[in-house]
């Protein structure tokens, strides 16, 4: 419902996840470009709340703020497969010496972060959390490990697809592999696909492997054909990848992701990146794949740009994948 009211963008009613119905005022003077579906399923994030009692009954009322950010979450039964996307999340950064720490994380704990991630799967009711490596810094010690195993196998029962970055040392590897051999629903990607869902999306992994990426092609399968979307999950400095203005994101040249590309059959729908602790989106060169540097849910960028700590939710349907959105963390 449009306001007559210029401070007052519109005001609609919504219903929260426990049937209370809502009033939601966007303000003006916030300059936000909104569209909301009615039936849809939405979450609300940086939204201002307040409730009060009239005459025995409480009330509800939610305000907007500049910050506000509103996602789709499709109608309810909505069948499309949702993957909560994080990459280095550095479990153990505490250990660091202090002069190696980037500025403004020096008391960081990244247990609170990877525990939030999980946290944040839950709440976007994800099918699925994909890890872009460097779970662990390489100071971790065995309570990082210990907690780390505990969360993917605690009440979340969100499945854990993951690969191996720069900082997951010999003995991180080793736990967490051992640990979850036989988990179910706890995966480490590789070239031979892992189906999510009703084949809905196949999942490839390259772990970080120096100047050996890309290694041995992905297999091709039945799978990999007939999934909606195929998914390179690698941990490097991606190459030649542009930004929005056709600018290349990294001018030192990393893993060149037009090699995995090439010596494969598969079809790549999206390659996602971790490594850089700076999030953003980009195409890879002249394939035209998009590609998605995941960047770090914790504030451990040393260089000047702002990592925006955040995930981000893919959303794939039968035509494909349906979009990308960042979850501020």
């Amino acid at each position: 419902m449009t306001s007559s009211n210029n401070k007052l963008d519109f005001e609609v009613t919504v219903e929260d996840a426990a049937g209370h119905t809502i009033s939601l005022k966007v303000w003006s003077t916030h300059s936000l470009s909104l569209s909301l579906t009615e039936g849809h399923q939405y979450e609300l994030e940086n939204v201002r709340g307040r409730y009060w009692s009239q005459g025995g009954t409480r009330h509800y009322q939610l305000d907007s703020t500049k910050d506000l950010t509103v996602t789709e979450l499709g109608p309810p039964g909505d069948n499309a497969t949702r993957l909560l996307i994080v990459g280095d999340t550095h479990v153990g950064y505490r250990h660091r010496r202090r002069d190696k720490k980037a500025k403004g994380a020096r008391e960081l704990d990244a247990r609170d972060r990877f525990r939030a991630v999980m946290n944040q799967a839950n709440t976007l009711d994800a099918d699925g959390v994909i890890h872009a490596g460097d779970i662990f810094d390489h100071v971790a010690i065995g309570s990082d490990r210990s907690f780390v195993i505990n969360n993917l196998k605690s009440e979340f029962n969100i499945p854990f697809y993951y690969i191996y970055g720069n900082h997951d040392e010999p003995a991180s590897r080793r736990t967490v592999d051992g640990a979850t051999e036989d988990v179910s629903g706890i995966e480490r990607l590789s070239t031979v696909g892992e189906s999510v869902g009703e084949m809905d999306v196949t999942l490839f992994g390259i772990d970080y492997s120096y100047d050996n990426f890309p290694g041995q092609p992905l297999k091709t399968s039945a799978q990999s054909v007939l999934t909606n979307a195929n998914v390179l999950v690698v941990h490097d400095t991606p190459y030649p990848v542009q930004n929005g203005k056709g600018h290349l994101m990294y001018q030192k040249r990393g893993a060149d992701f037009r090699v995995a590309v090439k010596q494969t059959s598969v079809d790549i729908d999206l390659i996602v990146s971790g490594h850089m602790h700076v999030g953003q989106q980009g195409t890879l060169d002249e394939f035209q794949t998009p590609v998605l540097v995941t960047g770090a849910p914790t504030p451990i960028n040393n260089r000047k740009e702002n990592n925006n700590p955040s995930t981000w939710l893919l959303r794939v349907t039968e035509d494909g994948i349906d979009g990308i959105t960042r979850h501020p963390l």
